[in-house]
């Protein structure tokens, strides 16, 4: 097997060319298991290279008689088609480059130095750089990335991370077809913090802006990401657009207009995803924020219900959909589906403190206690005269127990858990959360209790009940 040898992924095993004693060149088949079978004749001639084309299922083949090279397409059907002339003394290979969709072979001059050259289909044969003497019958192979570029999958341009938090890193090489290598070999590195690691990596990245490059051999692709201090500074930055896709892309969102004739109370007025956490108007873009800085919340201990790594992707388990209303219908949920009034699209419910923690706070527990009624087994929420406190019970505005528990229940649970065990809140979120969870405490017939010791821990701290 002395004419050249190419593999076709479809059915994993190889070809090669046979330069036969008789003067005629054969294409033979070879499995992994070694069967080889001779499949037909290509030509009268000296095979000098063949490479295979997986976009059109074509061998391509470089075929010398009379000192003359030519070059060759070839079927599995048999067919076997002349193309043009490639030129004299082709000795070197041949390999196909898909992102150009060039052949590459090499020939010598009269005097033995040997060239590197190409071949295109429209017929182009063109001269491109010496290699050297001594290259005869050289083999030639396409380094996989050559003439592709680096796409960077994770982070997103401009991502927004917590400093502690865990920063995946993970990029592709494309050629024109798209994706076809994964990281391996990919080195990363940060402007800030040096060396972050080979391959897919998780970095956990110093506070401020990065400039994050990948790169491997001559390819190389950067992209920026912040670094905040806690969570609270990142709620307060922009996200970048690539932040707004992917949360619109975890959920169905219904933008859902309030009452007709009100301009205020239409979509339309608030369009697209402005940032400006000092205006009163509804905003996209706060919904976002607002879902987004949980996707980052993370906790010292493990979230005393589900199983997920955060509250966000506990949500996604079981909700599909948004609906977001600029009326003033109950917050309610269901079949997947969670509907929130117009509080939760504002930045606050008092402009003149558009910074303050509340509404951070407040839209998050909410949005978990609704998400508590999407899940299986939710008991729903019931009615009692008294509350285990002694406080006057709401008309179905309560918990029968808290464990387990319906809405009241799973808010209670997260804002104790954001108050102990959040990992990158601040102390003026945890407070927050703190005194809501002791303002829940009423919500619930029965003496609250838990399997949980953790869980049993902060209801005595919190409600004193022991």
């Amino acid at each position: 097997m002395n004419g050249g040898i190419a593999y076709r992924g479809p059915e994993n095993c190889f070809y090669a060319v046979s330069n036969d004693s008789d003067g005629i060149a054969r294409l033979h088949r070879m499995t992994m298991s070694g069967e080889d079978t001779v499949l037909f004749v290509l030509a009268v001639g000296v095979v000098h290279g063949l490479t295979y084309v997986q976009g059109s299922d074509t061998f391509y083949a470089l075929v010398t008689l009379d000192n003359f090279t030519w070059f060759y397409s070839i079927k599995l059907n048999g067919v076997v088609t002349r193309l043009f002339g490639a030129g004299l003394r082709v000795f070197g290979g041949l390999c196909h480059s898909p992102s150009e969709d060039l052949f590459y072979f090499a020939a010598n001059q009269t005097d033995g130095f040997s060239r590197l050259w190409t071949l295109a289909l429209n017929g182009s044969v063109v001269d491109r750089m010496g290699l050297g003497y001594r290259f005869n019958h050289a083999g030639i192979s396409m380094s996989p990335w050559f003439g592709g570029s680096m796409n960077i999958k994770s982070p997103l341009e401009g991502e927004r991370f917590v400093s502690g938090e865990k920063t995946p890193l993970d990029a592709n090489i494309l050629n024109t077809t798209g994706p076809s290598w994964n990281s391996d070999g990919i080195t990363w590195e940060s402007n800030r913090d040096g060396p972050l690691g080979t391959g897919s990596p998780t970095a956990t990245l110093s506070p401020g802006t990065h400039v994050i490059t990948a790169s491997k051999e001559r390819l190389k692709r950067s992209v920026n990401v912040r670094v905040f201090a806690d969570l609270w500074a990142l709620y307060r930055a922009a996200p970048a657009q690539a932040e707004i896709d992917r949360v619109l892309g975890d959920f169905a969102f219904e933008w859902v207009d309030g009452a007709a004739g009100d301009p205020t109370r239409q979509w339309a007025s608030y369009p697209g995803y402005p940032f400006d956490q000092t205006s009163a108007n509804p905003s996209r873009t706060a919904v976002i924020c607002k879902l987004d800085a949980l996707r980052h919340q993370r906790f010292l201990q493990p979230l005393p219900f589900g199983t997920a790594e955060s509250a966000y992707e506990h949500v996604r388990l079981n909700t599909h959909t948004v609906r977001v209303s600029l009326g003033d219908a109950v917050n309610m949920a269901g079949g997947g589906v969670i509907n929130l009034n117009r509080t939760f699209a504002l930045w606050s419910n008092n402009p003149s403190q558009p910074t303050v923690v509340t509404p951070y706070v407040h839209s998050l527990y909410l949005f978990n206690h609704e998400s508590r009624h999407n899940e299986p087994g939710d008991p729903l929420h019931a009615s009692c005269a008294t509350a285990w406190t002694g406080a006057p019970g709401i008309p179905n505005g309560m918990d029968a127990q808290f464990d387990p528990g319906s809405g009241y229940a799973r808010a209670a649970l997260y804002l104790m858990w954001v108050y102990k065990y959040g990992r990158y809140d601040p102390a003026s979120i945890r407070t927050e959360a703190k005194d809501v969870a002791v303002s829940l405490k009423d919500r619930f017939c029965a003496h609250p209790t838990s399997t949980n010791p953790l869980v049993r821990a902060l209801l005595t701290e919190l409600w004193n009940a022991t």
